[in-house]
């Protein structure tokens, strides 16, 4: 039984390596400060990676969220929170953000994941009072 348990362990530990996105800089900055006000901001991302990213996350500490779709057009990835919305031209590396006024009057996070291949950046947005 011992036996057993070590054999479960081991396993599920080799799964959980294998599945783990390894992290990678796609040139798009680390933290992002947004207006209370609400704003739209575009990024560029670095020029040496492929312009369409596979997927985008937005996710707060606690893991709730939403998952990127396909435009109507099929021309971009986008994802909406309730006060963020970002979207991924499919032809360029940029990001275009999009935030709702901040009417909570408290510092609002979240964390965007960007998906290339096997590999993720991570990018903390944050909007002030």
């Amino acid at each position: 039984m011992k036996n057993f348990f070590l054999l479960i362990a081991a396993v599920t530990g080799t799964l959980v390596c294998t599945s783990c996105e390894q992290e990678e800089d796609y040139g798009y900055p680390s933290k992002i400060t947004l207006s209370g006000k609400g704003e739209t901001t575009r990024l560029s991302g670095d020029e040496g990676f492929p312009p369409r990213l596979m997927g985008i996350d937005l996710l707060d500490y606690n893991g709730n969220g939403n998952h990127s779709s396909q435009s109507a057009e099929g021309d971009s990835l986008i994802v909406t929170t309730k006060w963020l919305t970002v979207k991924s031209p499919a032809s360029e590396n940029k990001l275009i953000l999009m935030a709702e006024p901040n009417d909570s009057h408290k510092k609002r996070k979240l964390y965007l994941y960007l998906y290339y291949g096997g590999t993720r950046q991570e990018v903390t947005v944050v909007q002030s009072k």
